[in-house]
């Protein structure tokens, strides 16, 4: 119903300036603009990118559910013209002195404008205001390698739609590949904060490492300061002062104190900063990115298309020896909706596939060639690692990065995780579980109370 009642108030108010305005309205650019906001475009592509994976089933699903959606989007649009107007499809066809009159690519602004479409796509998705310059980022850098390749193809292929699977294909290999080298430098260069206000590591920095802790912690004053911040980054960053003195204490032998102590408030915070000390999930930098760059607007057409068919192009030959004519219809390739829509969509999932492909092998060959530690070989440093802790660890890192990477945690089919109450081992499973995300979070179990070890259990 909510879907029915914005397509008519879209349809209504925009028949109503194209009719009082003296028809000067392009109705398709208000409408796709409009319904843009409202269309399940990224579920579109991740729906096309599951049926390649091989997840049938929920692509399927995925990809039904977001045409319906659309459909009836563009179905109440049409109901709200034909209140206002008497010829609703000569107005959606009125295209000569209303459309295309901006050419983007003369305009300075073009960048600023998508950047600010972007923001606004990330305010949708409850973006953090503080990390917007991190998604706007990745955000460009797609949307600019798929306009440039676009430009320069476009003349080659003006009959076909080679420039826009090439332009998507690499857009959004660009946009992985570029996610992932920003999500490794900005965890390098957080390693030191975290570091350090989660009592993961004792003592001073080197010069560098005190550097990038003081600019970590002048960023996250500042952007309290200006009013975008998270407000419990500036409460833990206060807060760590107290739990280092408590562990000081703690680990004085000739002190009283037997555990650390936090209040419910506290306890929230802490585990809020233990949670945003983890590496940061590319998906989350990708999904705003790909909601810029799938053709929403496409799916719409395809539809309205289908509302209100549109005129056939034709050819018209004279026969020879005759004076007849023989008259072909041709389809025009601005007319070729589900056809681009389809390799818009396809060439998008491929890019992405094989964009988290270069960042997984390249990763791989580039560690092989700098004989660097990964992060298994430098856990395993430790003695007293348990090996199931490290495979979790390992594997919740890589789910991060790599698309091809699940947990079986979150994999319904899977009872490697499940747990019976009844079976004794249940309980140590547990106990062993807790261990291993309490040294992860930088404390002891004998070393934090009852109640903040059970704050620490959902991070499992």
């Amino acid at each position: 119903m909510v879907d029915v009642i914005v397509g008519v108030s879209t349809g209504l108010i925009a028949s109503l300036f194209y009719r009082y305005d003296g028809q000067h309205t392009c109705l398709p650019a208000v409408f796709l603009g409009t319904l843009y906001w409202f269309f399940y475009g990224t579920a579109f592509v991740v729906g096309i990118l599951e049926i390649i994976s091989g997840e049938l089933e929920t692509g399927v699903v995925r990809f039904m559910a977001v045409a319906v959606k659309t459909f009836v989007l563009s179905l109440g649009t049409t109901f709200g013209m034909q209140i206002v107007l008497k010829e609703p499809k000569d107005a959606w066809f009125d295209y000569d002195g209303n459309c295309g009159n901006i050419d983007l690519d003369d305009q300075w602004w073009r960048i600023p404008l998508y950047l600010l479409c972007s923001a606004s796509a990330l305010g949708q998705y409850r973006f953090p205001i503080v990390d917007y310059w991190r998604a706007l980022s990745v955000q460009l850098v797609g949307y600019e390698v798929q306009y440039q390749v676009f430009l320069f193809l476009r003349t080659r292929h003006p009959q076909d739609l080679q420039d826009t699977a090439a332009a998507n294909l690499l857009g959004a290999i660009g946009a992985v590949v570029f996610a992932a080298i920003m999500s490794y430098f900005v965890e390098s260069i957080t390693y030191y904060y975290h570091a350090r206000v989660l009592q993961r590591r004792k003592g001073k920095y080197s010069p560098f490492g005190e550097f990038l802790y003081s600019t970590c912690e002048t960023y996250v004053r500042v952007t309290n300061r200006l009013g975008f911040g998270k407000k419990n980054d500036l409460v833990y960053l206060e807060m760590s002062e107290k739990l280092r003195k408590q562990r000081e204490e703690l680990e004085d032998t000739n002190h009283s104190r037997t555990d650390i102590t936090l209040t419910e408030e506290e306890e929230m915070v802490f585990l809020e900063a233990v949670i945003q000390a983890e590496d940061l999930n590319i998906w989350a930098l990708l999904m705003p990115t790909l909601y810029q760059l799938v053709p929403g607007s496409l799916i719409a057409r395809l539809w309205f298309n289908t509302i209100f068919l549109p005129p056939l192009d034709s050819e018209c030959k004279v026969i020879d020896g005759t004076d007849y004519n023989f008259v072909k219809p041709v389809q025009s390739a601005s007319h070729a909706v589900f056809e681009s829509l389809l390799v818009t969509a396809v060439s998008l999932a491929l890019g992405t596939l094989i964009g988290f492909g270069v960042v997984e092998y390249g990763t791989y060959i580039l560690t092989k060639l700098f004989c660097c530690k990964n992060e298994n070989q430098q856990i395993t440093s430790d003695p007293n690692a348990s090996a199931d802790s490290i495979r979790t660890i390992n594997l919740r890192k890589s789910s991060r990065n790599f698309f091809s990477h699940t947990i079986n945690e979150n994999n319904p089919s899977s009872d490697l995780y499940t747990i019976d109450e009844n079976d004794p081992a249940s309980d140590s499973e547990r106990n062993t579980e807790d261990t291993n995300v309490n040294e992860e979070a930088g404390f002891d179990d004998d070393n934090i109370t009852e109640t903040n070890n059970d704050l620490l259990q959902p991070l499992l």
